[in-house]
């Protein structure tokens, strides 16, 4: 197998080329200066700079191009109105603008409500970089568990936090004090959307009210027990791009946010340089971001993030997927079907004419069996479904209650040199045609640090991943926590329904890393076709080192595994003439 991201495309132009693009530029007009300053924002003044920056961000859509300008300094950030549920709009909204350079100048942003930072709709070639943001209050508080009722847990809220009246409670996570990180096995409940709030019935005492009906209902906190409560886990990121193209981050910091991190939907090209999600120093915190640090659904182009940390957070450091799963509702004719959202009632994405869409049975649901391009596409009014037409004829086999993936928006990944630590939930999750992991660090995460993983029982996040290279990196005691996912580099599809069968993910590449501690498995591989597993070193996993099932053409060589009972277990589903072990120790 080529050891190159097969998948990821770099775009390299002959020297004419080069020499004309180097003589546009020093002919292009300069791009304009728009200083925030210059529209009333004074930074640490505590005064509210929303009106002022949203005015200079008016003048730069007036610019054909524009750098805006922060003065050193904090500035504090309002939500300006409320949308037709009740909830604020972002803050700040860019829509339609180009060429377009944000200077922090190592500024602060400060968030005051529950509302989206930056939000970039149909924009292109946009910079941001030296910048930093933080939230206050913070969308989380923390203590230790001194009481527990039958609908109510009593928290004892510690510094940096105050115990305050009047603050909702969406998630309960545990926190292990000792070792500094996530502890779900003590506590992981949510209750997203539960509206009663908090009350306090003595000083220092937060009492928080609990809903047991949310489907990810689960583990409650016992007295003596530390945990984090989660006000807000969902729904206001700091940077959100929607329908973006060229998007350039550089040295930006994000020490808490109501949300995720930084976002990209519907998007192509992003270049991400030393981004950091991550707890504030000397702050006392337990938590940074209070859901995702970054995540990318129907991206397209090239996503790169070197150099970049993310710790603390309350869910996975990145999420790369082609959106949500699709199924047929009809079949018309030999060209046209109508498609609706696989486990959802609103009207799915509609693909691009061109792109590439999967299609599966409902019976070996996620294995494809035809490949088709969409040649046009209509919204069907009154329905939420869209009739697509094909450049070729539709297998006889095609009918309702199939499967379908878009392998068109799905990005090339390059993630190097990164560092994950002590979140709760997955390092990266890939489900994405071209990727390369090398040279990072993952520490202390509650679940896989890399997961690829099909799913039309959860989630119904697609797609299958393939091509994929996880090499040169170390893993320190991830995969700690109780999950229904079990390895620290785990391929699999369906995790709380039945398996796939072999051929769902295809050509992943595991060689050269460090894996140092799991309570299950290092490695784990399901519903595979091509796979290397080849000069890792492992030692100290629980269950078996590696483990592999429902997969075909496997090769397993030059590995070292130590201090674990079980190195190796070829399971049910395997093709295993097709599976070749060789100079391994202990295997």
């Amino acid at each position: 197998m080529n050891n190159n991201c097969k998948g990821f495309r770099r775009n390299f132009f002959p020297v004419p080329m080069v020499l004309i693009a180097v003589f546009m530029n020093a002919c292009a007009v300069p791009p304009a200066e728009i200083r925030v300053a210059n529209f009333g924002a004074v930074p640490d003044d505590g005064l509210d700079d929303t009106p002022a920056i949203r005015a200079a961000i008016d003048s730069c859509m007036a610019s054909r191009s524009a750098r805006l300008v922060f003065e050193e300094g904090t500035y504090d950030i309002h939500a300006v109105e409320k949308n037709e549920r009740g909830r604020y709009g972002p803050s700040l909204i860019l829509e339609n603008i180009h060429d377009l350079v944000i200077e922090g100048n190592g500024s602060q942003l400060t968030g005051h409500d529950l509302s989206t930072l930056f939000h970039f709709l149909g924009c292109s070639n946009i910079s941001i970089r030296d910048l930093t943001v933080d939230w206050d209050p913070l969308p989380f508080s923390q203590g230790k568990v001194v009481a527990v009722g039958e609908d109510y847990v009593d928290l004892e809220v510690l510094p940096p936090f105050t115990a305050q009246a009047g603050l909702r409670t969406e998630a309960l996570l545990g926190y292990d004090k000792g070792r500094r990180r996530m502890s779900r096995r003590n506590t992981d409940h949510y209750q997203t959307g539960f509206e009663k709030t908090t009350e306090v019935p003595v000083p220092g005492i937060m009492r928080m009210f609990i809903s047991r009906e949310h489907r990810f209902a689960g583990v409650m906190p016992e007295v003596g027990t530390y945990i984090i409560a989660r006000h807000q886990v969902y729904g206001y990121q700091a940077f959100q791009f929607s329908k973006c193209s060229t998007i350039n981050i550089e040295n930006i910091t994000i020490y808490s946010n109501p949300g995720m991190g930084l976002t990209g939907r519907d998007s192509r090209d992003f270049n991400i340089q030393h981004l950091r999600v991550m707890i504030r120093p000397g702050s006392g915190r337990w938590m940074s971001s209070a859901a995702d640090a970054t995540h990318f659904s129907r991206c397209r182009g090239d996503l790169v993030m070197e150099n970049c940390l993310f710790e603390s957070m309350g869910d996975d450091a990145t999420n790369i997927n082609a959106g949500h799963f699709m199924a047929v509702t009809e079949r018309l004719d030999d060209r046209r079907i109508r498609i609706g959202s696989g486990n959802r009632g609103r009207t799915p994405p509609a693909p691009e004419v061109g792109d590439r869409l999967e299609l599966s049975g409902r019976e070996r649901k996620l294995e494809t069996y035809a490949t088709m391009t969409v040649a046009s596409v209509e919204k069907d009014e009154g329905k939420n479904t869209l009739t697509v037409t094909f450049e070729e004829e539709l297998p006889q086999r095609t009918r309702e209650g199939d499967i379908i993936g878009n392998t068109s928006a799905c990005p090339s990944v390059l993630i190097r040199n990164c560092m994950v630590i002590r979140n709760r939930a997955r390092g990266f999750l890939i489900k994405t045609r071209g990727a390369l992991i090398e040279d990072c660090y993952f520490q202390d995460i509650t679940a896989s640090a890399v997961l690829m993983n099909a799913d039309i029982t959860t989630w119904w996040e697609s797609i299958g991943s393939h091509d994929v290279i996880i090499r040169n990196n170390h893993f320190v005691d991830c995969r700690y926590d109780p999950d229904v996912v079990r390895g620290v580099i785990e391929c699999l599809t369906n995790p709380s329904g039945e398996s796939a069968p072999a051929g769902v993910h295809h050509n992943i590449t595991i060689e050269n890393n460090i894996i140092q501690g799991s309570d299950a498995n290092a490695i784990k591989i399901g519903s595979a076709d091509g796979v290397v597993i080849e000069q890792n070193i492992i030692d100290q996993s629980r269950d078996d080192a590696i483990l592999i099932y429902n997969s075909r053409n496997v090769r397993i060589g030059n590995n070292r595994v130590t201090n674990c009972d079980v190195p190796l277990t070829i399971g049910e589903g395997c093709d295993t003439a097709t599976i070749f072990v060789e100079n391994n120790n202990a295997l």
